[in-house]
């Protein structure tokens, strides 16, 4: 089995993956009306909200990526693939992320360093695999010895903050 024939065989689940990405961001736009002290202790909704986060976080990411994967490397043509698996989770992410934002800090949440530095992580990662699959030639031909140095300390100094956020 390949990793398309599981993206078609989860697609498949339409009202199951439909409810999935539903359900997070009603859930936090329902919770805005329930009595909460912003400023005291963490309380067991500050884990609700973070388990609300972490549903639609991680999905999200992961499906950036793949529209990254396949609009820059397979080079798929979006208007042909399932709106489901490749858009609705990064729709559910924002929308989450905005419903939740408006009632709470992002701060307060247990774990959202970690979610944070884990997306940064995810994100860098696929930037420098692009860079080296789209610029080896530039690179290898028109730029500096200098250049590529420079570049390596950045994504160097942005790893490191990213993995201080994840182990945090």
């Amino acid at each position: 089995m390949t990793i398309q024939d599981a993206i078609d065989l989860i697609g498949n689940y339409t009202l199951a993956i439909s409810l999935y990405f539903a359900l997070p961001p009603m859930l936090g736009w329902l919770m805005g009306y329930l009595p909460y002290d912003r400023k005291g202790e963490v309380v067991t909704w500050d884990y609700v909200y973070s388990i609300l986060i972490y549903l639609v976080g991680i999905p999200g990411v992961i499906s950036a990526m793949l529209i990254g994967y396949s609009l820059f490397f397979v080079r798929q043509n979006l208007l042909e693939v399932n709106f489901l698996i490749y858009f609705l989770p990064l729709i559910s992410m924002g929308l989450s992320f905005y419903l939740i934002g408006r009632r709470i800090s992002f701060d307060r949440l247990p774990g959202f360093d970690r979610l944070t530095g884990l997306m940064i992580l995810i994100g860098l990662s696929f930037l420098v695999v692009l860079a080296l699959f789209k610029l080896r030639l530039i690179i290898g031909f028109f730029a500096s010895m200098e250049t590529l140095a420079v570049i390596g300390i950045a994504v160097f100094v942005l790893f490191q903050y990213g993995s201080s956020k994840l182990f945090k």
